[in-house]
């Protein structure tokens, strides 16, 4: 699921983004095989840049009615593999909107460009966040920033990347800070389907579906309330990776969840019905 948690505050809405569709279809020769397991490269010198889009709807079930709230994310991002198992990312481009009946909420995001995040990553992509820039006040009625690599790149299998193999990976995060805490879980299911060739580098075509669960408990921005929200559901798609290069060329999603809020105050509290869905897109920028 993807990483990046998106926080409809101004509804009290904390939900989970991700995810487009069709696989690339032309095929490669088994040039984009390899008898070694599939890992990341590494090299201090080589400074990845990935491109990604997620357009996201919210439906929000109210006692006066239901209220839709789409949702944008455009970032160009970069990312260099460290050795240690480290690596250092940072947003180059980001343009963030929220559209609701109050009006549209698009914050000036030149502060968050080239502030770093630390990540632990793997050889096999499972990555942990060590340190994640602060982002502006400004950004909480749209997203947490803080989650977008929670699964940006493949969770790659120990085993070779044969057409056929079927591997699945689980995964759970706790997060809490700011007065905020969530909790997911996710069972993904991924599988190489075929080969093919991106910009004449051989590449592996592995689908994927997964199911999440997301528990999130904090307080409403600018009110004296807090919300808490428990939402499940699920997403499939597939990545492109290029094992002789070690390197992620893409990734697209689609996904739906749905769920329940309850917001409590001074003055009580009340009940919300929320349904999500989204699309993602990620290219590596030649």
């Amino acid at each position: 699921m993807r990483s990046s948690m998106i926080v409809l505050a101004m509804f009290g809405v904390a939900v989970q983004g991700c995810a487009t569709n069709t696989a690339p279809t032309n095929t490669a020769t088994a040039a984009a095989l390899t008898d070694a397991p599939p890992a990341y490269a590494r090299s201090a010198k080589d400074t990845l840049r990935f491109h990604e889009v997620t357009s996201t709807e919210v439906r929000i079930t109210t006692p006066q009615g239901d209220v839709t709230v789409p949702v944008e994310h455009d970032a160009t991002i970069g990312v260099v593999f460290l050795p240690g198992d480290t690596a250092r990312a940072w947003y180059e481009k980001l343009a963030l909107s929220a559209t609701s009946p109050a009006g549209v909420m698009a914050p000036e995001t030149g502060p968050a460009l080239r502030q770093p995040f630390l990540l632990n990553v793997d050889g096999r992509g499972k990555t942990r966040v060590i340190t994640a820039p602060k982002f502006p006040a400004s950004f909480e009625g749209i997203t947490d920033l803080a989650h977008q690599f929670d699964d940006f790149f493949l969770r790659l299998p120990a085993q070779p990347l044969k057409l056929g193999l079927a591997w699945t990976d689980t995964s759970t995060r706790t997060d809490s800070g700011g007065g905020k805490w969530m909790q997911s879980s996710t069972v993904a299911q991924y599988r190489v389907d075929r080969d093919t060739m991106v910009a004449g580098e051989a590449a592996m075509v592995v689908l994927v579906k997964q199911q999440s669960t997301i528990n999130t408990e904090g307080p409403v921005p600018g009110q004296d309330m807090r919300i808490q929200s428990q939402m499940s559901g699920g997403d499939e798609g597939w990545f492109l990776f290029a094992p002789k290069s070690g390197r992620m060329l893409g990734r697209q999603r689609k996904g739906s969840f749905s769920g329940e809020s309850n917001i409590s105050g001074a003055a009580g509290s009340m009940n919300l019905s929320q349904t999500m869905t989204y699309t993602n897109r990620i290219d590596l920028i030649r």
